[in-house]
C-alpha cells in the first residue's frame, strides 16, 4: 500500500510539473518604447504584465545596446510576483549625461530589459529607447551661409548642419523656398530627412528665369530658407543669403 501511495504521489508531482511546463506564459511591458528628455533624461514608470504559473522573480534590470546585445549597466532592483498572473510597476531613470556618454560611444538603440524566472521557466522583454529620435533640434546652420548666383546658374549646393541636445537628432524638412524681403518668389527642393546624421547635403535647382527676372526688377539679393522639424515637434530654420550677379 505504501508503495502504491509513493507511485501515486510521484505521478501527481510529475503531472504538476508537466502542467507548469505546458501552461502558457506571457510577459509584456508598457510602454514598449520610450524617449529621453534632454533635461530630465529618462524618467518612466513601466508596467510589467506577467502570467507564469507558480509566480516568477526578476533580480535586476539592465540597460543594453540593442545593436550588439552588450549590457551597459545593471539596475539592482528586484521584482517578484507570487501569484500565477498580475502586474508589477517600476520606475526607471537614466540621466542625460549617461545617455550622451553612451551615444558618444556609438549606442543608437538602447534597451531596458528584464528577465523573470519561476517554476514554469524564464521570460524576457525589453523597452526600446531610441537615442537618435530622442534628441531635440537645438541648432541649424546653412553652409555656406552666403553664395553668389548668376543668370547662368542652374544649381547650388547647400549643407545643412543639424545639432541635437542628445547626440543625433531625427528631423525633416518638407521643402525649401526663395524669398525677397519676406515675400516667397519660388518654392523648390525635395523633402530632406535625417535619421541621426548631423549633416545633410542638398542640390538646389535654380530655374533659368529666376535670377534674370529679379535683376531686371532691380533686385540683387535673394534668400533661400529651410525649416526642419524634429521628432519632438521642435522647429529650427536657417537661411542662405544669395548675391545676384549678371
Amino acid at each position: 500500500m505504501a508503495f502504491v501511495s509513493r507511485i501515486l504521489l510521484g505521478l501527481l508531482l510529475l503531472g504538476a510539473a508537466v502542467a507548469l511546463t505546458d501552461s502558457p506564459q506571457l510577459l509584456t511591458v508598457n510602454p514598449g518604447e520610450a524617449l529621453l528628455d534632454s533635461k530630465r533624461g529618462l524618467h518612466e514608470t513601466l508596467t510589467w504584465r506577467l502570467a507564469s504559473p507558480g509566480g516568477a522573480t526578476s533580480s535586476h534590470g539592465e540597460f543594453v545596446n540593442l545593436d550588439n546585445n552588450r549590457v551597459l549597466a545593471r539596475v539592482d532592483k528586484s521584482l517578484a510576483m507570487g501569484a500565477d498572473r498580475g502586474r508589477l510597476s517600476e520606475s526607471v531613470r537614466l540621466s542625460p549625461r549617461q545617455a550622451e556618454a553612451w551615444y558618444s560611444e556609438g549606442v543608437r538603440r538602447l534597451g531596458y530589459r528584464r528577465t523573470f524566472s519561476g517554476p514554469a521557466g524564464s521570460l524576457s522583454n525589453t523597452v526600446v529607447i531610441d537615442l537618435g529620435a530622442s534628441g531635440r533640434l537645438v541648432d541649424l546652420q546653412a553652409i555656406p551661409g552666403r553664395q553668389s548666383l548668376t543668370e547662368d546658374s542652374r544649381e547650388m549646393m547647400v549643407q545643412w548642419q543639424l545639432r541635437g541636445d542628445i547626440g543625433g537628432v531625427r528631423a525633416s524638412s518638407e521643402t525649401g523656398y526663395f524669398t525677397v524681403a519676406d515675400r516667397v518668389v519660388y518654392t523648390t527642393g525635395e523633402p530632406l530627412f535625417t535619421d541621426g546624421s548631423g549633416l545633410l547635403t542638398e542640390r538646389v535647382r535654380i530655374p533659368p528665369w529666376l535670377v534674370a527676372d529679379l535683376l531686371d526688377g532691380g533686385i540683387d539679393q535673394l534668400e533661400y530658407h529651410r525649416t526642419f522639424t524634429d521628432s519632438r515637434g521642435g522647429r529650427r530654420s536657417a537661411t542662405v543669403t544669395l548675391d545676384l550677379e549678371p
